[in-house]
């Protein structure tokens, strides 16, 4: 019998944490609060910090290894330090207070990323303090700038193929541990587990002219001809919904998840795709973004001046891109609808294609989730198509078994605070991660 059980009484973890939200380490803002929470991680988890082998690597990204009696099939758990920006007066609670109450800590990293961080950290630091050697080395990846593009993580890609390391399992954020999606209709709640990751690309539509006075306006500015080219783009389905194998999976194990009659109804694999082309996007748009190549216009920039018209205006639209619409293919489908328009379009350098889908029959991955099943009682397993990004997808390149999953309970009123106002997590929801990551490590082999 494994023992997971905790060392402390809640508040200490709900205190050690807090500190934590306390350094303001956002993304792009100067590398003093990082210095800052690294004394604070060494101050919470000492033995950690003395046991683990540190390689410091790009800027204030950490790469840290626990030695196992084997280094055959190395497991890297990782996390990221940095978080995003605050427009501090939407916040009920100072955004880097690390406030405690209603069982909760408040502030920004409190679900993205730092409770990975630390559920890590501390689990080891427990297992460690019982004299605790894992059976394969343990890496720890704890990123600075997966905010902005992933260099943190790219640093520690490199590391790893400089010293012929190959990781054989990789745990990253991603989904969560999440209440029945859809109450009537489920029963039980929901460990997602990002199974596949989008691709992305920026395209800005550019409109020209010669400009000119407001007064005596032509036909055709830049900005008719862009709302035209956006109106279009937003009222026409540019992108088409087709199955992937992972889709099959993904409603499987939401049906594990219903309440009768409903669960044999989605287990009906040409009914569940029948739902999912017709249906799926007007019950949610959430579940409509795992079914398609999304386009959303976001930024936009006109005339600077309101009786000038613009010699050149542009907006902006961001794509996340399921595997089978390829980024030359949307280029091409794109840059006929610009044509249409009399637009130009441009495109950002860190566009990608999507990731390959996980395997979710391997060994490494019935290991994860048995772990999951172990440490939540009655979880239904879901793996499913992520609509965002991680650092899991760098790493994926080195590792087929990269799976995004943080094991943290949210409520869906938490997951809307993500990289909003009010950012904030369950005490509880801390103390269950602590306690699945000292579960897997004393498990994985």
């Amino acid at each position: 019998m494994l023992d997971i059980n905790l060392k402390k009484d809640e508040m200490f973890y709900a205190e050690q944490f807090s500190k934590m939200i306390q350094c303001p380490t956002i993304t792009r803002n100067g590398r003093e609060p990082f210095a800052k929470l690294r004394e604070v991680m060494k101050t919470n988890c000492p033995l950690f910090w003395e046991k683990c082998e540190l390689f410091q690597l790009e800027e204030d990204a950490l790469l840290f290894r626990l030695k196992g009696k084997s280094s055959d099939k190395p497991v890297v758990l990782m996390a990221h330090q940095d978080v995003v920006p605050v427009v501090e007066e939407d916040w009920d609670e100072p955004p880097f207070s690390g406030n405690i109450h209603d069982g909760k800590i408040w502030g920004r990293g409190s679900m993205d990323d730092k409770n990975c961080v630390y559920i890590t950290m501390r689990a080891a630091e427990e297992l460690l303090e019982d004299g605790f050697v894992p059976e394969q080395d343990i890496y720890f990846s704890y990123s600075d700038s997966e905010e902005r593009f992933g260099y943190g993580v790219a640093a520690a890609k490199k590391w790893f193929e400089e010293h012929n390391v190959k990781p054989n399992m990789v745990l990253d954020e991603g989904g969560s541990l999440v209440e029945p999606l859809i109450p009537k209709f489920m029963d039980r709640n929901c460990a997602m587990i990002g199974c596949l990751e989008k691709g992305y690309m920026d395209v800005k539509f550019v409109a020209k002219s010669d400009g000119g006075h407001s007064s005596t306006p032509p036909k055709n500015t830049p900005i008719e001809r862009l709302s035209k080219l956006v109106n279009y783009c937003m009222s026409h389905k540019l992108f088409k919904v087709k199955a992937l194998p992972l889709t099959t999976v993904m409603l499987k194990g939401a049906a594990s998840a219903m309440k009768s009659p409903y669960k044999g109804l989605l287990n009906q694999t040409w009914l569940s795709k029948f739902f999912l082309k017709h249906f799926a996007g007007k019950i949610n748009y959430k579940l409509d973004a795992m079914t398609r190549t999304t386009i959303v216009f976001t930024m936009s920039q006109g005339s600077v001046a309101p009786n000038v018209i613009p010699q050149e205006a542009y907006v902006l639209a961001n794509l996340r891109l399921m595997p089978y619409d390829r980024m030359d293919d949307v280029k091409a489908k794109l840059e006929k609808i610009a044509k249409k328009f009399d637009c130009e379009c441009e495109y950002t350098i860190d566009c990608r294609n999507a990731c390959n889908p996980i395997d979710t029959t391997t060994e490494e991955f019935k290991m994860f989730t048995d772990s999951l099943e172990a440490v939540f009682p009655g979880i239904a397993i879901v793996p499913y198509i992520m609509t965002g990004g991680t650092d899991c997808r760098v790493m994926q390149e080195l590792c087929d078994n990269a799976y995004r999953c943080a094991p943290c309970f949210l409520t869906m009123e938490q997951m809307n605070t993500m990289h909003a106002a009010n950012e904030n997590i369950n005490i509880s929801s801390i103390l269950g991660g602590v306690k699945f990551f000292k579960y897997f490590m004393q498990i994985y082999k």
